[in-house]
């Protein structure tokens, strides 16, 4: 049961099954030291520090914590779990990036101030699979890709950003002022900074729950949609902080010690994630999910799950975890394999 060319991706691992067994290959991770609680890795194998990690590695991101944005700048983990928010930001950055042209000529010019007589547009971004998904490779610690720049009179005036929200609480004060979340300020004035340039146009769309559900026909506006400019902050101090913790941590092959919050991320590196499944094994989850409350006998299916999840691992994994149309599959290996089907 696998794809036309038996391949089943898993945990960053390109895992290829066949008659001969299975072809792994590893992630950054060369050991879990419980003891002192950090994850080593090979130094020479690193990413960069990204606008989207900068808060995390400064220790001020409430979401990320310093491990957790250490394991990903590592290539140690991969979250690249997509959820229906992921997914609609996606879709919907080209089109806001559309507005935001179309109307360059009035919102723009006034926003950043520039003179009625001097052309204006908006530049693409290159793309993400012709510039290795960073926009700054020069740079040997932060990278990162914009969302656009905007150019007057032939060269780059503005670093253009483009966030998705569920409302615009985030973006203004108690007094109704306009302001701009710390994360994305952070993130936006780091890639000025790497561009050499002084200005950031800000374009935040505000989405309905029938956005995220059908987000190919959000249609942009002033009611939905704020476009604002500011100049790019100081962040000499914060920039300094962040590449001596690259020096401290990445160069040397290290994490900083995880805490309790981080042990689902260690859960995940000592089992096997498989990312994507064939199309005919999908449809063998599907059939598990549309009966998983009834009282149908589901054994013979539990059974061809685990044998199938199972022959994924490689030694040393202790558990096995694939999630479909919401719900999570796992199998644990220690003594007889048992599976474990949760909602998510």
């Amino acid at each position: 049961m696998t794809a036309n060319d038996g391949t089943i991706k898993s945990n960053g691992r390109n895992r290829s099954v066949d008659n001969m067994g299975i072809v792994v290959k590893r992630v950054n991770l060369k050991r879990i030291d419980s003891d002192r609680k950090v994850v080593e890795f090979d130094p020479q194998k690193h990413g960069k520090i990204t606008g989207s990690r900068f808060l995390a590695v400064l220790g001020r991101d409430g979401y990320m914590s310093e491990f957790k944005a250490a394991c990903l700048i590592a290539r140690v983990f991969y979250d690249d779990t997509k959820n229906k928010y992921t997914e609609a930001g996606e879709i919907i950055e080209p089109i806001v990036r559309g507005y935001v042209r179309e109307n360059c000529d009035t919102i723009i010019r006034d926003a950043l101030g520039i003179d009625p007589a001097a052309d204006i547009s908006i530049e693409e971004p290159i793309d993400k699979k012709d510039c290795y998904y960073d926009h700054f490779r020069s740079d040997k610690v932060f990278g990162g890709m914009v969302d656009g720049f905007v150019r007057c009179k032939g060269r780059r005036e503005a670093i253009l950003e483009i966030k998705t929200a569920k409302d615009d609480s985030g973006w203004h004060d108690e007094n109704g002022n306009i302001i701009i979340p710390e994360g994305y300020y952070l993130q936006a004035s780091l890639y000025a900074q790497l561009a050499n340039l002084d200005r950031i146009v800000f374009a935040a769309a505000f989405l309905q729950e029938s956005d995220y559900e059908s987000p190919e026909n959000f249609v942009p506006s002033e009611k939905n949609t704020l476009i604002v400019a500011v100049d790019k902050k100081d962040i000499t101090e914060e920039m300094a902080a962040a590449r001596e913790w690259f020096q401290r941590y990445i160069l040397q092959g290290r994490t900083p010690e995880w805490k309790e919050s981080d042990e689902g991320i260690i859960d995940i590196l000592t089992s096997e994630r498989i990312d994507e499944m064939p199309g005919d094994v999908r449809f063998m989850f599907k059939r598990y999910i549309r009966f998983m409350d009834s009282d149908e006998d589901l054994s013979d299916l539990e059974y061809s799950i685990i044998e199938l999840m199972s022959s994924a691992a490689v030694d040393g994994v202790s558990k096995v975890l694939y999630e479909q149309d919401g719900v999570r599959f796992s199998v644990s290996l220690e003594g007889v394999p048992r599976l474990t089907v949760t909602r998510i």
